[in-house]
């Protein structure tokens, strides 16, 4: 059941209510609704004469974002799926023909066949701010997709791989919507003014835009650079992070400003429990953790402890690696089935056959629940340390080693060591003129509850990913060549 109007048909709604109210902020414009509405049909005609028909997959590549939500609103009242493609679609090898029956671009791409693709001009953005308003009706924005109508086509984040792409039907957006007016608090909901930080292929960026244009509030396209600024001029009531760009921020945001009215979303990686502090201290208090995935949506709000509690919609069972029901608090891997779930990966059976399985998708991840409607996610099951022949989950040793002052984040893995076997490698991010003998001493204490021999490196920052995620692979690398530099190893360590 679809219990909230289309977002062109929002769009209409509020053209005709409110028309003098601004939806989209861009780059010192003010695009209202009633203007919002003019554009987006203006967008409409232009694509059907350029032989864009609904049912067809539109590849959507726009550096500009505000024309690319114009795009991807238009295409969603013409009844055609799309999907935002960026550098990794947009040169050789990628045969976008593939993946797209049309694509529309602001330049020629190098992957695309030419009866493919459709080149707008530069400046197509400012000659549709120009073009005069006529008084126009606005019944052509009134499409609603079928429910089970395939609107979007995301991918997963890729960290296990070759991205997989998903078709999301209008049934499962508009859930996710509603969930994010779930998560709001009443200041946001009633009138949504949202940062927005990304482009609309961040799947999170795309949801939360499209909420804020159907309860009728507004869209500021900005950057992380520019942000702090129209935080502190009182711009937006909320604001989506991937926690890599939330980390950047709080550590250079002005000291004695904060906190602000803000709600904060953060994605695409953990949240040290020291960033939370920091970020409530200098940003706002109102900071919202989650556990989710593409295939899935959104499963549990995260608290400073750990612990997942379930949004409505969402069940979880936790399993053994023969795929048998684990005991009660137990520990296994974690398959989910929630209202907002795809039923598979487009174009890969073999993948689909391995995720999904009757009803239910399983994650790589591994956790447990301490009672029911929680969940503990402990980290991915190839993230598990297997030394000796024992799995030890490496989160909560993580966890506590964040806890110890100086120390802002924390990787635990494993590295050979010159016996060819494997053993635990803690490697930690200091703060500047920390302890060092003090924090090993700290860190000692913390990881001979699990293991009696390990490694340990630390440094003055580890080395991440853009969503901030940190590269096991580069810390290994960075530890085997500076291990003969490494002095002052507690007894025990190696």
């Amino acid at each position: 059941m679809i219990d909230t109007a289309s977002t062109s048909q929002c769009i209409a709604d509020f053209a005709q209510r409110r028309p003098d109210a601004i939806a989209v902020t861009h780059h010192g414009r003010h695009i209202s609704y009633r203007r919002l509405a003019e554009l987006v049909l203006a967008v409409m005609q232009d694509l059907t004469h350029a032989g864009i028909r609904s049912g067809q997959v539109l590849g959507v590549e726009s550096g500009d974002r505000c024309l690319h939500l114009l795009i991807v609103l238009a295409a969603e009242a013409l009844g055609v799926t799309t999907m935002t493609l960026d550098g990794r679609e947009c040169g050789p090898p990628a045969d976008l023909d593939l993946l797209c029956d049309r694509i529309v671009a602001l330049q020629a791409l190098p992957a695309s066949a030419p009866g493919k693709l459709i080149v707008m001009p530069p400046d197509w953005l400012e000659t549709l701010l120009l073009r005069p308003a006529d008084n126009a009706r606005f019944e052509a924005l009134a499409y609603e997709p079928e429910p089970e109508a395939v609107v979007r086509i995301v991918r997963s984040s890729g960290t296990s791989g070759t991205p997989k792409l998903m078709g999301m039907t209008y049934r499962v957006q508009q859930g996710i919507v509603r969930k994010t007016l779930l998560l709001a608090p009443p200041w946001v909901q009633s009138r949504p003014s949202f940062l927005c930080l990304y482009n609309f292929g961040v799947r999170a960026a795309h949801a939360r835009a499209l909420f804020t244009l159907q309860r009728g509030g507004t869209i500021h396209l900005t950057g992380t650079d520019a942000v702090w600024d129209l935080i502190a001029s009182g711009v937006g009531n909320f604001v989506l992070f991937v926690t890599g760009d939330l980390e950047r921020f709080v550590r250079t945001a002005p000291l004695g400003q904060g906190p602000f009215e803000l709600y904060i979303y953060v994605i695409g990686a953990e949240v040290p429990r020291r960033l939370r502090q920091e970020t409530r201290a200098r940003v706002s208090e109102h900071l919202v953790v989650t556990y989710s995935s593409n295939e899935v949506n959104l499963v549990a709000l995260v608290d400073d402890e750990n612990v997942g509690t379930l949004v409505p919609g969402v069940s979880v069972r936790i399993v053994d690696e023969q795929g048998r029901r684990a005991k009660p608090g137990e520990a296994g891997l974690i398959q989910l089935r929630t209202d907002t779930m795809t039923d598979g990966y487009l174009n890969a059976p073999e993948a689909t056959g391995a995720a999904f399985t009757d009803g239910w998708f399983r994650t790589s991840d591994r956790g447990f629940q301490p009672v029911s409607g929680k969940l503990v996610v402990l980290g991915r099951d190839d993230d598990m340390l297997n030394i000796g022949g024992v799995k030890i989950a490496p989160n909560p040793i993580e966890q506590g080693l964040r806890s110890i002052e100086g120390i802002r984040d924390a990787l635990v893995t494993t590295v050979d060591d010159h016996l060819s076997s494997r053993i635990m490698l803690v490697a930690a991010e200091t703060e500047a003129h920390a302890d060092h003998a003090e924090l090993t001493r700290q860190i000692t204490s913390i990881v001979h509850a699990h293991v009696t021999y390990f490694q340990l490196v630390l440094l003055p920052a580890l080395p991440r990913t853009e969503t901030g995620k940190v590269r096991r692979d580069v810390v290994r690398a960075l530890y085997r060549r500076h291990a003969e530099k490494l002095s002052g190893r507690p007894e025990g360590a190696r």
